[in-house]
C-alpha cells in the first residue's frame, strides 16, 4: 500500500481522487516541489518547502501551510509509508473551481507524495549519460518558466525529443541559445578546473547545493552564460538535481564531451554530495 498525503488526510493512493474541475488538472494552476529523503532525513526540507511557496505566489497561490507545516506533512508521509530513502514530490493546486480559469472561490490543494523513484538507471553512474539539445526554446524571462509548474510541456516535448535521438537527457536553450539546464536538473561544467553553473536557469536547490558542496572542496566556482560552444568545449559536464543526483554527461549531440566518460571533478562532487545527504547535521 502506497499512502498520499491529500490536505492533511493520509489516503491510499488507490483511493485518491482529483476533482475534474481541480484548476491543476484543468489548466496546469498550481506549483511543485521535489526532494529526496535519505535515512530517514528529508534534504534540506525547509529549502525546499520555502521554495515551493514562493513558487506558489509567483501564480498568486496562498498555500494554506506554513513551511515549517509542510515539512511535517513530508515527515509524516514518508514515516506513513515505512520508507527510510525516498522521493517526495509536493503538489499545490488552485484548488476546484468553475470550468473557466477564474480564480476567485477556489481553494488550494495540497498532496504530498512519497514514492521510490531514479530517472536514470544506476549503471549510468559512473560512466555517464547521452543527451541532446531541444531545438525548441524556452523563454526564461517569463515567470511560469522560473518555477515548477503543473502544466510543463516544454520538459514533456524535450524528453520526448531526447528519447527519440537515442538520449535519455535533453538539455534546454533559451531564447538567446544559451544552455539553460536539462529536464531532470542543473547543468554544470568543468572548464580549466573550475565550476561553471549555467546561468539563467530556474533556481534549484539541490542544484545550488551541489555548486556549494564544489566550491567548500576548494574548487573555483562561477556562474556564467554557457553556450552549445562551451559544453564541447569543457573537461567534463555533469547536472545535479533532486531526483538524479550528480550524474556525468558523456556525449550531446553525438559528439563527445571530453573524454567521454565521467571525469573525475563529477565523481569527486557526487562523493561529497551523497556525504551530505547522509549526514546528520
Amino acid at each position: 500500500m502506497s499512502l498520499l498525503w491529500i490536505n492533511g488526510t493520509l489516503t491510499d493512493k488507490d483511493a485518491a481522487r482529483v476533482s475534474p474541475f481541480d484548476h491543476g488538472f484543468l489548466y496546469g494552476d498550481g506549483v511543485w516541489e521535489h526532494l529526496r529523503v535519505f535515512n530517514g532525513r528529508a534534504f534540506r526540507a525547509l529549502e525546499h518547502t520555502n521554495h515551493l511557496v514562493a513558487a506558489a505566489e509567483v501564480l498568486g497561490i496562498d498555500v494554506p501551510l506554513s513551511p515549517g507545516e509542510l515539512a511535517a506533512a513530508i515527515d509524516a508521509t514518508v514515516k506513513a509509508n515505512g520508507r527510510t530513502d525516498a522521493y517526495v514530490r509536493v503538489v499545490v493546486s488552485r484548488g476546484p473551481g468553475t470550468i473557466g480559469p477564474d480564480p476567485r472561490k477556489v481553494v488550494p490543494q495540497v498532496m504530498v507524495v512519497a514514492e521510490e523513484y531514479r530517472p536514470f538507471p544506476d549503471e549510468l553512474y559512473g560512466h555517464g549519460l547521452h543527451a541532446s539539445v531541444f531545438p525548441v526554446p524556452l523563454d526564461t524571462a517569463h515567470p511560469a518558466n522560473r518555477v515548477r509548474v503543473l502544466g510543463h510541456p516544454h520538459a514533456v516535448l524535450a524528453k520526448r525529443h531526447a528519447l527519440a535521438s537515442g538520449c535519455l537527457e535533453a538539455i534546454h536553450t533559451n531564447l538567446a541559445g544559451h544552455l539553460v539546464g536539462t529536464t531532470e536538473g542543473f547543468l554544470l561544467l568543468v572548464k580549466d578546473g573550475a565550476v561553471v553553473v549555467a546561468g539563467d536557469q530556474p533556481n534549484d536547490v539541490t542544484g545550488y547545493a551541489v555548486a556549494a558542496l564544489a566550491g567548500d572542496s576548494g574548487l573555483v566556482v562561477a556562474e556564467y552564460t554557457v553556450t552549445a560552444a562551451d559544453l564541447h568545449s569543457a573537461e567534463e559536464a555533469f547536472i545535479a538535481g533532486t531526483a538524479c543526483g550528480v550524474i556525468g554527461l558523456v556525449r550531446v549531440d553525438g559528439r563527445t564531451v571530453g573524454t567521454g566518460t565521467e571525469g573525475p571533478v563529477t565523481r569527486a562532487i557526487r562523493n561529497r554530495y551523497a556525504a551530505a545527504t547522509r549526514s546528520p547535521g
